[in-house]
């Protein structure tokens, strides 16, 4: 809902021209107002500012940076404190008060109170920094789940930080690729924890804080803990599910509250539905829902969505991605997201953030999440079935299995001889088998060149998606998306009451014999017909494999030519000549992919390094 940045600088080398550059290279994060602060001490200069989307209390009083009422604290705060009303009654009772009727200032008042305690407090999506002026201290923190950005840069003679790397990049940090992420990326289509496409340019660890001493530059980061959700799972399927449903109606009724026009992702799965159908039982409007679709009949997932929304009698929206507005989407995608991304569904969330900016939106509710806590991705079902099968199989057998695949010989090779379920699933996942990243990149990788680990059971697959999928993927590509349209999306089924009531489950609940995301499955099903719901899953994604082949070909074709490949020399151009070849003799959703990866890292270089 916000961009927020700041510096603290020992050597006169970021100055406040520096911080209102990175502050207006966020502006479209903001929209409502921006603001600065800066304050020079006989040690260091520090600096914050913030171009503001204002969503609760919108007044000028709530502007941000914003300043506790003795002087003593600034804040620049990008999130939503969803339990802001209950916090902010239990600081009057202890005689705080209020100026504003906005989140910010009781996230403030909970600093005062508490300290680096407050998160034990807080149930919300939050990235902020404060000044505390009498310790000289200087106070980050990024939210529990991870759907709050925050990157940060630090060298002996400054430590600048911001709510997206492109405004990193207006300090005086040398840009240079962080050269070991190209496997990572390779691998998964995203880099995992801390780090970035960048060198030395770090992503801020979720269900972290990290306090600064404004005078040495000292830093400590640790992580916090919350206090939240005490309930204990029903041992009896009603149970659960009646419990589970209390749990998403709370959380979805708290991430709509906002003073601006509000709408909600609907894409025909359950996640969206579910979100969609409690929240309109809860309102006595008609909510806005919005989804998309092609013109083609034959890619058109929107009817599914509408179907829904007729049922529920929402007011809903269609948006019609035509082959022009896919092109459009692509040549932007190095901008809105700033580093290379294999989640080809960016596209389908930019153009419908751009329709609903169009229409005066300015809250999304989305559903990610659903498939990470309730076992939704039929990933989880095949790599356990694989590896099941796999450790029965005799290893001639295997290779023989492997053989037979024309488009996955490799991966399948790979999968097969994995030794647990784990590595199995992230072998399955991968975009690269590592035999096939070894060839792109002419070079022998490390046996711990990616990150692996080692489970036997479903909720072991759940805890790595959670741990990286989600944060470093699909709530980036969902933020950047969005901000880039001035519209706070928020993920209406992370709070976190419901994280831990679902990271509680035991293992039967999550893939019984009735199949996936059975529990949430039932609680839809209590507002809408399971013979509407069961179909499969689609969520908002594009016909890749049809727009590689064509309408995305000449992008294909130019930028992974040998003239540009030559520039940085990190991939082999014969293993991008044979891949491209076999695609557009056989266009299939395995190459489509691969090529996806290369054609983004080809456009994202382009666009930071080349121009």
């Amino acid at each position: 809902m916000c961009g927020i940045t700041g510096f603290i600088d020992y050597h006169g080398l970021v100055t406040e021209t520096e911080l209102l550059a990175a502050s207006a290279r966020l502006q479209h994060r903001g929209g409502s107002s921006s603001g600065n602060f800066v304050e020079q001490k006989e040690k260091y200069t520090v600096g914050i500012a913030t171009e503001r989307l204002s969503t609760i209390d919108i007044s000028a009083e709530a502007q941000q940076p914003f300043h506790s009422a003795c002087g003593n604290y600034v804040i620049s705060f990008n999130g939503t404190i969803y339990n802001y009303q209950e916090l902010r009654l239990t600081m009057i009772r202890q005689g705080a008060i209020f100026h504003t009727l906005s989140d910010t200032e009781v996230l403030l008042a909970c600093f005062k109170k508490w300290g680096t305690q407050m998160f034990e407090h807080i149930d919300g999506t939050f990235a902020f920094a404060i000044i505390d002026r009498r310790r000289n201290q200087m106070i980050l923190a990024r939210d529990q789940m991870g759907v709050k950005p925050l990157y940060w840069f630090k060298n002996n003679n400054f430590f600048v930080f911001a709510s997206e790397i492109k405004a990193l990049l207006h300090y005086p940090i040398v840009k240079n690729i962080h050269r070991p992420c190209i496997e990572t990326y390779l691998r998964q289509g995203y880099f995992i924890g801390e780090e970035t496409i960048f060198e030395g340019i770090k992503n801020f660890k979720k269900q972290h804080y990290m306090v600064i001493d404004l005078a040495s530059g000292n830093y400590m980061m640790n992580r916090f803990e919350s206090r939240f959700n005490n309930l204990v799972a029903a041992n009896t399927e009603d149970g659960l599910i009646k419990q589970l449903n209390n749990l998403i109606t709370e959380s979805v009724l708290r991430r709509y509250t906002a003073d601006l026009s509000t709408g909600v992702m609907l894409s025909g799965g359950y996640d969206s539905a579910t979100v969609a159908a409690i929240l309109q039982k809860n309102q006595v409007q008609r909510i806005k829902t919005f989804t998309l679709g092609f013109r083609d009949l034959r890619l058109n997932e929107a009817s599914r969505a509408k179907n829904i929304a007729n049922y529920l009698n929402t007011n809903h929206h269609e948006y019609f991605i035509e082959p022009q507005d896919a092109v459009e989407m692509l040549e932007k995608l190095p901008e809105i997201l700033d580093e290379p991304s294999g989640d080809s569904g960016a596209i389908a969330l930019a153009f419908l953030a751009k329709q609903s900016a169009a229409d005066n939106i300015k809250v999304l509710l989305g559903a990610e999440g659903g498939d990470e806590l309730f076992a939704g991705y039929t990933n989880y079902k095949l790599s356990n079935r694989i590896f099941c099968l796999s450790r029965r199989l005799p290893n001639f057998l295997k290779k023989i299995l492997s053989s037979l695949s024309k488009h996955r010989q490799n991966k399948l090779n790979e999968v097969l001889f994995t030794d647990n379920l784990g590595a199995c699933y992230e072998s399955i996942c991968s975009f690269f088998p590592k035999n096939e990243i070894s060839l792109m990149l002419n070079k022998r990788l490390e046996p711990n060149s990616f990150y692996e680990f080692n489970t036997q059971n479903i909720k072991g697959l759940l805890r790595f998606d959670l741990e990286y999928y989600l944060p470093n993927d699909l709530m980036m590509k969902a933020d950047r998306c969005a901000m880039h349209y001035s519209i706070d999306n928020r993920d209406a089924l992370l709070s976190l009451d419901l994280v831990n009531f679902a990271q509680s489950l035991d293992a039967k609940w999550l893939y019984p014999k009735q199949g996936l995301k059975h529990l949430l499955k039932q609680v839809c099903h209590q507002y809408l017909p399971k013979a509407m719901m069961d179909n499969p899953k689609q969520g908002f994604s594009i016909p890749l494999v049809a727009w590689m082949s064509t309408i995305y070909k000449p992008f294909i074709e130019k930028h992974l030519s040998p003239y540009e490949l030559n520039k940085h020399q990190f991939f082999d151009i014969i293993e991008v000549f044979k891949l491209k070849n076999r695609f557009f003799a056989s266009p299939n959703g395995t190459d489509a992919r691969k090529l996806w990866l290369l054609l983004q890292f080809q456009m994202w270089y382009d666009k930071h390094f080349d121009s």
